[in-house]
Protein backbone atom coordinates (compact mmCIF):
# COMPACT_ATOMS: atom_id res chain seq x y z
CA UNK A 1 0.00 0.00 0.00
CA UNK A 2 1.11 3.21 -0.87
CA UNK A 3 2.61 5.68 1.89
CA UNK A 4 -0.19 8.33 1.51
CA UNK A 5 -2.65 5.73 2.06
CA UNK A 6 -2.92 5.39 5.70
CA UNK A 7 -1.02 8.88 6.26
CA UNK A 8 -2.36 11.65 8.91
CA UNK A 9 -0.83 14.12 6.33
CA UNK A 10 -1.29 13.44 2.82
CA UNK A 11 -1.27 15.78 0.40
CA UNK A 12 -5.14 17.79 -0.01
CA UNK A 13 -4.39 21.27 1.41
CA UNK A 14 -4.99 21.42 5.14
CA UNK A 15 -5.90 24.46 7.27
CA UNK A 16 -7.66 24.98 10.75
CA UNK A 17 -11.21 27.55 11.24
CA UNK A 18 -11.74 29.39 14.45
CA UNK A 19 -15.59 28.36 15.66
CA UNK A 20 -17.14 29.31 18.88
CA UNK A 21 -15.89 25.80 20.54
CA UNK A 22 -12.20 26.01 19.20
CA UNK A 23 -10.13 24.95 16.00
CA UNK A 24 -11.89 22.55 13.15
CA UNK A 25 -9.36 21.22 11.02
CA UNK A 26 -10.45 20.17 7.44
CA UNK A 27 -8.73 19.15 4.03
CA UNK A 28 -9.62 20.43 0.43
CA UNK A 29 -8.58 19.35 -2.72
CA UNK A 30 -10.25 20.86 -6.61
CA UNK A 31 -11.56 23.79 -8.23
CA UNK A 32 -12.96 25.51 -5.47
CA UNK A 33 -15.26 26.75 -8.29
CA UNK A 34 -16.58 23.34 -8.98
CA UNK A 35 -19.76 21.38 -6.82
CA UNK A 36 -19.14 21.10 -3.38
CA UNK A 37 -18.55 17.79 -1.63
CA UNK A 38 -18.81 17.91 1.79
CA UNK A 39 -17.12 14.45 3.30
CA UNK A 40 -17.79 13.73 7.38
CA UNK A 41 -16.11 10.65 8.57
CA UNK A 42 -16.74 8.05 10.73
CA UNK A 43 -15.86 7.99 14.64
CA UNK A 44 -13.59 7.75 15.91
CA UNK A 45 -11.39 8.59 13.49
CA UNK A 46 -10.66 11.70 10.92
CA UNK A 47 -10.85 13.16 7.63
CA UNK A 48 -7.75 11.43 6.69
CA UNK A 49 -10.00 8.20 5.78
CA UNK A 50 -10.88 10.14 3.16
CA UNK A 51 -6.83 11.50 2.03
CA UNK A 52 -6.04 8.54 -1.14
CA UNK A 53 -9.27 9.75 -2.70
CA UNK A 54 -9.10 13.52 -2.85
CA UNK A 55 -7.14 13.95 -5.36
CA UNK A 56 -9.27 11.40 -7.21
CA UNK A 57 -12.69 13.34 -6.73
CA UNK A 58 -11.04 16.56 -7.78
CA UNK A 59 -9.63 15.19 -10.94
CA UNK A 60 -13.21 15.33 -11.64
CA UNK A 61 -13.85 18.95 -10.88
CA UNK A 62 -15.31 18.96 -7.36
CA UNK A 63 -14.68 21.17 -4.72
CA UNK A 64 -14.04 18.41 -1.99
CA UNK A 65 -14.22 19.45 1.84
CA UNK A 66 -13.51 16.26 4.13
CA UNK A 67 -13.52 17.76 8.10
CA UNK A 68 -12.29 16.57 11.46
CA UNK A 69 -15.78 16.77 13.38
CA UNK A 70 -15.53 18.39 16.54
CA UNK A 71 -13.35 16.22 18.88
CA UNK A 72 -11.94 14.26 16.39
CA UNK A 73 -8.43 14.30 14.19
CA UNK A 74 -7.03 17.54 14.77
CA UNK A 75 -10.26 19.40 15.61
CA UNK A 76 -10.69 20.81 19.19
CA UNK A 77 -13.49 19.32 21.01
CA UNK A 78 -16.99 20.50 22.01
CA UNK A 79 -17.20 21.79 26.03
CA UNK A 80 -19.62 19.29 26.59
CA UNK A 81 -21.21 15.66 24.91
CA UNK A 82 -22.95 16.71 21.85
CA UNK A 83 -26.53 15.21 20.35
CA UNK A 84 -26.79 14.62 17.25
CA UNK A 85 -28.63 17.53 16.44
CA UNK A 86 -25.57 19.57 17.85
CA UNK A 87 -23.27 18.01 15.67
CA UNK A 88 -25.23 18.58 12.62
CA UNK A 89 -25.50 22.70 13.41
CA UNK A 90 -21.55 22.80 13.85
CA UNK A 91 -20.95 21.27 10.66
CA UNK A 92 -23.54 24.26 8.99
CA UNK A 93 -21.38 26.46 10.97
CA UNK A 94 -18.22 24.84 9.79
CA UNK A 95 -19.73 24.94 6.14
CA UNK A 96 -19.92 28.39 6.62
CA UNK A 97 -17.00 29.47 7.72
CA UNK A 98 -15.43 27.76 4.45
CA UNK A 99 -18.06 30.03 2.59
CA UNK A 100 -19.76 26.95 0.88
CA UNK A 101 -23.28 27.83 -0.26
CA UNK A 102 -25.46 24.22 -1.66
CA UNK A 103 -23.60 21.34 -0.58
CA UNK A 104 -23.60 17.87 -1.66
CA UNK A 105 -22.54 15.87 1.40
CA UNK A 106 -21.08 12.44 2.03
CA UNK A 107 -21.34 10.87 5.60
CA UNK A 108 -19.71 7.42 6.74
CA UNK A 109 -21.51 5.68 9.39
CA UNK A 110 -21.61 8.28 12.93
CA UNK A 111 -21.06 10.85 10.00
CA UNK A 112 -23.82 9.42 8.22
CA UNK A 113 -26.24 10.15 10.90
CA UNK A 114 -25.35 13.53 11.10
CA UNK A 115 -25.28 14.47 7.38
CA UNK A 116 -29.04 12.97 8.03
CA UNK A 117 -29.77 15.34 10.57
CA UNK A 118 -27.98 18.19 8.73
CA UNK A 119 -30.04 17.70 5.45
CA UNK A 120 -33.05 18.03 7.78
CA UNK A 121 -31.54 21.14 9.38
CA UNK A 122 -31.11 22.30 5.88
CA UNK A 123 -32.48 20.81 3.63
CA UNK A 124 -32.28 23.74 0.61
CA UNK A 125 -29.01 24.11 0.93
CA UNK A 126 -28.05 19.82 0.10
CA UNK A 127 -28.04 18.82 -3.51
CA UNK A 128 -27.61 15.07 -2.96
CA UNK A 129 -26.55 12.66 -0.12
CA UNK A 130 -23.99 9.71 -0.20
CA UNK A 131 -24.47 7.15 2.73
CA UNK A 132 -21.19 5.40 2.87
CA UNK A 133 -22.83 2.70 5.69
CA UNK A 134 -25.53 4.76 7.58
CA UNK A 135 -26.34 2.53 11.10
CA UNK A 136 -30.48 2.40 11.33
CA UNK A 137 -30.47 0.25 14.51
CA UNK A 138 -33.37 -0.53 16.39
CA UNK A 139 -34.80 0.46 19.76
CA UNK A 140 -33.34 -2.83 20.99
CA UNK A 141 -29.70 -2.15 19.23
CA UNK A 142 -29.10 0.62 20.30
CA UNK A 143 -29.69 0.25 24.26
CA UNK A 144 -27.39 -2.53 23.92
CA UNK A 145 -24.79 -0.65 22.42
CA UNK A 146 -24.96 2.31 24.36
CA UNK A 147 -24.69 -0.25 27.23
CA UNK A 148 -21.50 -1.66 26.04
CA UNK A 149 -20.14 -1.15 22.58
CA UNK A 150 -17.24 1.39 22.98
CA UNK A 151 -16.00 0.71 26.63
CA UNK A 152 -13.06 3.12 26.49
CA UNK A 153 -9.16 2.43 27.96
CA UNK A 154 -7.28 3.08 30.72
CA UNK A 155 -3.49 4.49 29.68
CA UNK A 156 -1.05 2.19 31.24
CA UNK A 157 2.80 2.79 31.68
CA UNK A 158 2.76 -0.55 30.82
CA UNK A 159 1.36 0.24 27.15
CA UNK A 160 -1.20 -2.47 27.46
CA UNK A 161 -3.66 0.30 26.93
CA UNK A 162 -2.24 0.19 23.06
CA UNK A 163 -2.92 -3.41 22.63
CA UNK A 164 -6.30 -2.72 24.11
CA UNK A 165 -6.76 -0.13 21.30
CA UNK A 166 -5.04 -2.64 18.33
CA UNK A 167 -7.56 -5.23 19.37
CA UNK A 168 -10.50 -3.74 18.77
CA UNK A 169 -9.36 -2.65 16.00
CA UNK A 170 -8.23 -5.83 14.63
CA UNK A 171 -11.70 -7.37 15.79
CA UNK A 172 -13.36 -4.77 14.16
CA UNK A 173 -11.99 -4.87 10.59
CA UNK A 174 -9.89 -8.16 10.48
CA UNK A 175 -8.74 -8.06 7.12
CA UNK A 176 -7.23 -4.39 6.47
CA UNK A 177 -3.74 -3.33 6.27
CA UNK A 178 -1.27 -2.67 8.92
CA UNK A 179 -0.61 0.34 8.22
CA UNK A 180 -4.15 1.06 8.09
CA UNK A 181 -4.64 -0.06 11.60
CA UNK A 182 -1.42 1.67 12.72
CA UNK A 183 -3.13 5.06 11.59
CA UNK A 184 -5.98 4.52 13.31
CA UNK A 185 -4.39 3.65 16.65
CA UNK A 186 -2.96 7.03 16.50
CA UNK A 187 -6.70 8.38 15.75
CA UNK A 188 -8.30 6.55 19.24
CA UNK A 189 -4.84 8.17 21.60
CA UNK A 190 -5.59 11.44 19.82
CA UNK A 191 -9.28 11.23 20.69
CA UNK A 192 -8.47 10.08 23.96
CA UNK A 193 -9.87 7.20 26.87
CA UNK A 194 -13.35 7.98 25.61
CA UNK A 195 -13.37 7.90 22.06
CA UNK A 196 -17.39 6.85 22.56
CA UNK A 197 -18.62 10.02 23.03
CA UNK A 198 -19.75 10.40 19.66
CA UNK A 199 -20.94 6.99 19.44
CA UNK A 200 -23.79 7.64 22.32
CA UNK A 201 -25.22 10.61 20.48
CA UNK A 202 -25.74 7.82 17.24
CA UNK A 203 -27.31 5.84 20.13
CA UNK A 204 -29.74 8.58 21.58
CA UNK A 205 -30.37 9.55 18.33
CA UNK A 206 -33.30 7.83 15.98
CA UNK A 207 -32.55 8.89 12.39
CA UNK A 208 -35.92 10.13 10.43
CA UNK A 209 -35.37 8.03 7.06
CA UNK A 210 -39.12 9.64 6.14
CA UNK A 211 -38.61 13.14 6.05
CA UNK A 212 -35.28 12.87 3.54
CA UNK A 213 -37.58 11.22 1.04
CA UNK A 214 -36.92 13.64 -2.28
CA UNK A 215 -33.68 13.91 -1.39
CA UNK A 216 -31.17 12.24 -3.81
CA UNK A 217 -29.53 9.34 -2.38
CA UNK A 218 -26.71 7.48 -2.90
CA UNK A 219 -25.73 3.88 -0.89
CA UNK A 220 -22.06 3.32 -1.47
CA UNK A 221 -19.93 1.26 0.35
CA UNK A 222 -17.12 -1.50 0.65
CA UNK A 223 -18.53 -5.05 0.38
CA UNK A 224 -16.89 -5.91 3.28
CA UNK A 225 -17.84 -3.15 4.97
CA UNK A 226 -19.18 -3.61 8.62
CA UNK A 227 -22.36 -2.16 8.23
CA UNK A 228 -23.17 -4.25 4.70
CA UNK A 229 -25.32 -6.37 7.01
CA UNK A 230 -27.67 -3.94 7.01
CA UNK A 231 -28.93 -3.12 3.29
CA UNK A 232 -31.96 -4.60 3.50
CA UNK A 233 -33.38 -2.42 6.25
CA UNK A 234 -31.15 0.37 4.60
CA UNK A 235 -32.70 -0.02 1.32
CA UNK A 236 -35.90 -0.41 2.69
CA UNK A 237 -35.75 2.88 4.22
CA UNK A 238 -34.33 4.91 0.70
CA UNK A 239 -36.19 2.64 -1.77
CA UNK A 240 -35.56 4.96 -4.27
CA UNK A 241 -31.60 5.02 -3.49
CA UNK A 242 -29.28 2.57 -5.89
CA UNK A 243 -26.70 0.73 -4.11
CA UNK A 244 -23.33 0.58 -5.05
CA UNK A 245 -21.11 -2.15 -3.64
CA UNK A 246 -17.70 -1.74 -4.20
CA UNK A 247 -16.28 -5.06 -4.35
CA UNK A 248 -12.97 -5.90 -2.12
CA UNK A 249 -13.79 -2.84 0.09
CA UNK A 250 -13.89 -2.88 3.59
CA UNK A 251 -14.96 0.51 5.84
CA UNK A 252 -11.82 1.98 4.33
CA UNK A 253 -12.46 1.76 0.63
CA UNK A 254 -11.83 5.26 -0.15
CA UNK A 255 -8.33 4.64 0.48
CA UNK A 256 -8.33 0.81 -0.82
CA UNK A 257 -9.81 1.46 -3.98
CA UNK A 258 -9.72 5.48 -4.33
CA UNK A 259 -10.26 5.56 -7.87
CA UNK A 260 -13.79 3.53 -7.91
CA UNK A 261 -14.32 5.22 -4.84
CA UNK A 262 -14.53 8.67 -6.26
CA UNK A 263 -15.90 7.62 -9.58
CA UNK A 264 -19.11 6.51 -8.17
CA UNK A 265 -19.15 9.43 -5.75
CA UNK A 266 -18.70 11.82 -8.84
CA UNK A 267 -20.76 10.18 -11.08
CA UNK A 268 -24.00 10.57 -8.31
CA UNK A 269 -22.53 14.40 -7.05
CA UNK A 270 -22.18 15.36 -11.23
CA UNK A 271 -25.93 13.93 -11.74
CA UNK A 272 -27.35 16.11 -9.67
CA UNK A 273 -25.47 19.15 -10.24
CA UNK A 274 -26.30 21.67 -12.62
CA UNK A 275 -30.09 20.31 -13.39
CA UNK A 276 -31.99 23.18 -15.79
CA UNK A 277 -34.70 23.05 -13.19
CA UNK A 278 -32.78 23.60 -10.10
CA UNK A 279 -30.42 26.73 -9.08
CA UNK A 280 -26.77 26.77 -10.05
CA UNK A 281 -27.45 25.79 -13.76
CA UNK A 282 -25.45 27.98 -16.12
CA UNK A 283 -26.64 27.72 -19.92
CA UNK A 284 -24.12 27.05 -22.43
CA UNK A 285 -26.29 26.78 -25.54
CA UNK A 286 -29.75 26.15 -26.65
CA UNK A 287 -29.87 24.35 -29.72
CA UNK A 288 -33.99 24.29 -31.05
CA UNK A 289 -34.76 21.98 -33.55
CA UNK A 290 -39.30 21.78 -35.21
CA UNK A 291 -40.03 18.60 -36.08
CA UNK A 292 -43.58 18.38 -37.90
CA UNK A 293 -44.97 14.69 -39.35
CA UNK A 294 -43.22 12.98 -36.22
CA UNK A 295 -41.32 9.80 -37.64
CA UNK A 296 -42.61 10.10 -40.91
CA UNK A 297 -41.86 14.30 -41.39
CA UNK A 298 -39.34 16.65 -41.23
CA UNK A 299 -36.90 17.81 -38.67
CA UNK A 300 -35.04 21.78 -38.86
CA UNK A 301 -33.12 23.44 -36.81
CA UNK A 302 -33.71 27.07 -35.98
CA UNK A 303 -30.17 27.76 -37.22
CA UNK A 304 -31.12 25.88 -40.85
CA UNK A 305 -27.67 23.76 -40.33
CA UNK A 306 -30.41 20.51 -39.63
CA UNK A 307 -32.94 20.16 -42.08
CA UNK A 308 -33.44 16.25 -42.98
CA UNK A 309 -36.64 14.21 -43.47
CA UNK A 310 -37.76 11.81 -40.98
CA UNK A 311 -38.81 8.04 -41.48
CA UNK A 312 -40.02 5.24 -39.59
CA UNK A 313 -37.65 2.51 -39.40
CA UNK A 314 -39.75 -0.54 -40.72
CA UNK A 315 -40.34 1.49 -44.04
CA UNK A 316 -36.71 2.85 -44.76
CA UNK A 317 -35.27 1.05 -47.68
CA UNK A 318 -31.87 0.45 -48.42
CA UNK A 319 -31.23 3.80 -50.63
CA UNK A 320 -33.17 5.92 -48.04
CA UNK A 321 -32.43 9.28 -47.46
CA UNK A 322 -34.39 9.90 -44.33
CA UNK A 323 -33.12 9.74 -40.89
CA UNK A 324 -34.68 9.07 -37.06
CA UNK A 325 -34.65 9.67 -33.99
CA UNK A 326 -32.02 6.96 -32.64
CA UNK A 327 -29.70 7.90 -35.42
CA UNK A 328 -29.96 11.72 -34.31
CA UNK A 329 -29.65 10.82 -30.59
CA UNK A 330 -26.43 8.11 -31.50
CA UNK A 331 -24.62 11.41 -33.10
CA UNK A 332 -25.47 13.35 -30.24
CA UNK A 333 -24.55 10.75 -27.70
CA UNK A 334 -21.20 9.70 -29.54
CA UNK A 335 -20.12 13.16 -30.38
CA UNK A 336 -20.54 14.54 -26.93
CA UNK A 337 -18.92 11.34 -25.23
CA UNK A 338 -15.97 11.87 -27.62
CA UNK A 339 -15.27 15.47 -26.70
CA UNK A 340 -16.12 14.59 -22.99
CA UNK A 341 -13.51 12.34 -23.31
CA UNK A 342 -10.87 14.30 -24.22
CA UNK A 343 -11.66 16.87 -21.01
CA UNK A 344 -11.14 13.68 -18.89
CA UNK A 345 -7.79 12.48 -20.99
CA UNK A 346 -6.23 16.51 -19.63
CA UNK A 347 -7.88 16.03 -16.03
CA UNK A 348 -5.49 12.91 -15.76
CA UNK A 349 -2.81 14.87 -18.35
CA UNK A 350 -2.74 11.68 -20.44
CA UNK A 351 -3.01 11.39 -24.35
CA UNK A 352 -5.23 9.21 -25.62
CA UNK A 353 -4.49 10.06 -29.34
CA UNK A 354 -7.38 9.71 -31.81
CA UNK A 355 -10.58 8.38 -30.45
CA UNK A 356 -13.52 7.23 -32.22
CA UNK A 357 -17.32 6.57 -30.58
CA UNK A 358 -19.87 4.99 -31.98
CA UNK A 359 -22.77 4.64 -30.75
CA UNK A 360 -25.47 1.90 -31.50
CA UNK A 361 -29.06 2.64 -29.84
CA UNK A 362 -32.09 0.54 -30.15
CA UNK A 363 -35.56 1.06 -30.18
CA UNK A 364 -37.50 -1.86 -28.37
CA UNK A 365 -40.45 -2.96 -26.64
CA UNK A 366 -41.23 -2.42 -22.89
CA UNK A 367 -43.88 -4.61 -21.14
CA UNK A 368 -47.54 -3.16 -20.83
CA UNK A 369 -46.74 -1.74 -24.24
CA UNK A 370 -44.52 1.17 -23.88
CA UNK A 371 -41.54 1.44 -26.04
CA UNK A 372 -37.59 2.11 -24.29
CA UNK A 373 -34.03 2.26 -25.75
CA UNK A 374 -30.66 0.52 -25.02
CA UNK A 375 -27.20 2.44 -25.69
CA UNK A 376 -23.90 0.35 -26.53
CA UNK A 377 -21.02 2.82 -27.21
CA UNK A 378 -17.71 1.48 -28.56
CA UNK A 379 -15.03 3.26 -27.68
CA UNK A 380 -11.69 3.18 -30.04
CA UNK A 381 -8.44 4.72 -29.19
CA UNK A 382 -5.42 2.50 -30.47
CA UNK A 383 -2.70 4.41 -29.23
CA UNK A 384 -3.93 4.20 -25.67
CA UNK A 385 -3.21 1.68 -23.59
CA UNK A 386 -6.11 -0.31 -22.64
CA UNK A 387 -6.46 0.16 -19.00
CA UNK A 388 -5.92 3.77 -19.39
CA UNK A 389 -8.77 4.08 -22.11
CA UNK A 390 -10.67 1.90 -19.85
CA UNK A 391 -10.10 4.82 -16.89
CA UNK A 392 -10.31 7.80 -18.63
CA UNK A 393 -14.08 6.06 -19.91
CA UNK A 394 -15.30 5.88 -16.69
CA UNK A 395 -14.55 9.11 -15.73
CA UNK A 396 -15.68 10.20 -18.94
CA UNK A 397 -19.35 9.00 -17.85
CA UNK A 398 -19.28 11.28 -15.05
CA UNK A 399 -18.65 14.52 -17.45
CA UNK A 400 -20.81 13.71 -20.06
CA UNK A 401 -23.92 15.35 -20.15
CA UNK A 402 -25.53 12.83 -22.26
CA UNK A 403 -24.70 9.95 -19.73
CA UNK A 404 -25.66 12.34 -16.91
CA UNK A 405 -29.50 12.45 -18.92
CA UNK A 406 -29.56 8.41 -19.25
CA UNK A 407 -28.16 7.24 -15.50
CA UNK A 408 -30.90 4.86 -14.13
CA UNK A 409 -33.21 4.92 -16.69
CA UNK A 410 -31.61 2.86 -19.75
CA UNK A 411 -29.05 0.38 -20.12
CA UNK A 412 -25.97 1.71 -21.05
CA UNK A 413 -23.22 -0.59 -22.43
CA UNK A 414 -19.82 0.94 -23.09
CA UNK A 415 -17.28 -0.91 -25.35
CA UNK A 416 -12.79 -0.12 -24.73
CA UNK A 417 -10.61 -1.19 -27.78
CA UNK A 418 -7.85 0.36 -26.52
CA UNK A 419 -4.08 -0.64 -27.73
CA UNK A 420 -1.51 -2.82 -25.59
Amino acid sequence: MSTHATHLRGTSHRGYLELPWGQVHFRRSGDTAGPSLLLVHQSPLSSATYEPAMAELAAHGLDTVAVDIPGFGMSDAAPEPWSIPRYASALWQIADALGLGEVHLLGQHTGAVLAAEATLQQRDRVRSLVFQGIPLYSDEERAEKAARYAPGYTPALDGSHLRVVWDRIRWLYPTISAESASRQVAEYLGVGPDYGVAYRAVFAHTTDTAALAGVPTLLLHGGDDVLDRMNDVVTAAFPDAPLVRIDGGTDFVAEEKPREFADAVAAHVLAHTGRADEPGFSPLYTATVEVTGGRAGRARSTTGSLDVPLSRPAERGKDSAGTDPEELFAAGYAACFGSALGVAARRRRVSAGPVTVTAAVTLGTLPGGAYGIAVRLSVSAPECPQDTLEELVRLTHSLCPYSHAVRGNIEVVTETHGGG
